[in-house]
């Protein structure tokens, strides 16, 4: 397909989670018997259980033991609120708390409460369960700096540090498996999910993402009815991109039309990529790779089902706001799709964009990739 330099191009954010080996992500408990679990879906936030810890943020944690003791005054105050503020109140004096504050538990809530206030930086994964199987799991990220926030319907006057939280996605806690949903029934406030369980919350809560060796895009559909040509239509779009795709990677010269593209894939079947389809409202179909196949067909599903779309013969440029400046795995899929518009055939290209547009009509097929007009293209 000839791709016109006088067109204005398109701008395609493929908005995909880079997930580096190493990286941590956290299980807040939303407080003693998950009481506090509705108010972080609610207020999109997490915080420990410990009204008024009065910390400066601008300032390295306390020392051990006055962090202690600050908690050892916050569970004082806790329980003199939940015992309906009887008075006499509760000392607020630090120092009446000293030779108050040892034991395990208390070592326990300090390196809890100095990771999630002064170590856990914005864009940490986090996980919140909820009380039940039925209870969806909370995954999303930290966002911006620990602030004061006074939770009237909670402590009353008394302020509590929170972080606040983008949640991206909940799912049903019935639906990970047995060792996720013990490890999310250890009561401490705050600790790190083990290593092995980490691609399971990935899968659920991220649309698009890369880790360890896999890179996934998600087809979301909201509709609860769903037909045969519909599938149809995706799967056309879905394997004309694949196949156009293979034939890059081995060297085709010649455009490829849905029939050719297909054959190339048969031919070829290690560079089709896995799917994963949960045809239910909100439905979704899942493409993994150890390739940037599924986020380059992905983007190109955006451009489709975008207005005007189907007749877009202009370039495409790429970006990752999910990932750092210049991420390589956006390039990556610039250049995927920049090899994949010069092997279509502009009819079959615009006839199957019209198919994906239809599918979004009746089931809302999308992606979360956002599409705008970009730079136009030199003349």
């Amino acid at each position: 397909m000839r791709i016109s330099q006088k067109e204005p191009g398109l701008l395609v954010d493929i908005d995909t989670r880079i997930v580096a080996e190493d990286e941590d992500i956290y299980i807040v408990q939303p407080g003693e018997g998950y009481w506090l679990y509705e108010t972080f879906k609610a207020s999109s936030s997490v915080f420990l259980d410990f009204p008024d810890l009065e910390l400066d943020f601008a300032r390295p944690p306390p020392d051990r033991d006055a962090f202690r003791e600050m908690i050892v005054r916050s569970l004082a105050i806790k329980e003199w609120i939940n015992s309906g503020r009887r008075a006499p109140g509760v000392s607020r004096d630090l120092a009446d708390y000293k030779g108050k504050a040892s034991g395990r538990r208390l070592g326990r809530y300090v390196g809890a409460a100095k990771r999630l206030y002064f170590e856990l930086k914005p864009g940490t994964i986090v996980v919140s369960p909820g009380p039940s199987y039925a209870d969806d799991i909370l995954i999303g990220e930290i966002v911006g700096r620990p602030a004061y926030v006074a939770r009237r319907s909670l402590y009353g006057r008394e302020r509590v540090p929170c972080r606040k939280v983008r949640w991206l996605r909940g799912k049903p806690k019935a639906a990970f498996s047995s060792d996720l949903r013990d490890r999310l029934g250890t009561p401490n406030p705050l600790m790190q999910l083990d290593r092995s369980l980490r691609a399971e919350v990935l899968w659920a809560g991220y649309d698009q993402f890369a880790f360890d060796g896999v890179i996934a895009a998600r087809l979301n559909t909201t509709e609860t009815e769903f037909r045969t040509l519909d599938d149809f239509n995706i799967q056309a779009f879905v394997n004309y991109v694949a196949g156009v795709l293979a034939a890059v990677e081995l060297g085709h010269k010649e455009e490829l039309d849905l029939t050719s593209a297909v054959a190339v894939l048969r031919a070829n079947p290690s560079f089709a990529p896995d799917l994963t389809q949960n045809i239910n409202s909100i439905g979704f179909q899942r493409l993994a790779s150890d390739t940037v196949v599924p986020l380059a067909i992905a983007a190109l599903l955006a451009v489709a089902i975008a207005g005007g779309a189907s007749a877009h013969t202009g370039p495409i440029q790429i970006k990752n706001s999910a990932g750092t400046k210049g991420d390589p795995c956006a390039v990556m899929v610039a250049q995927r799709v920049a090899g994949a518009l010069t092997l279509m055939k502009l009819d079959e290209w615009k006839r199957l964009c019209e198919g994906a547009k239809d599918v979004h009509a009746s089931t809302g097929l999308s992606t979360t990739m956002r599409v705008k007009e970009g730079t136009r293209g030199s003349r």
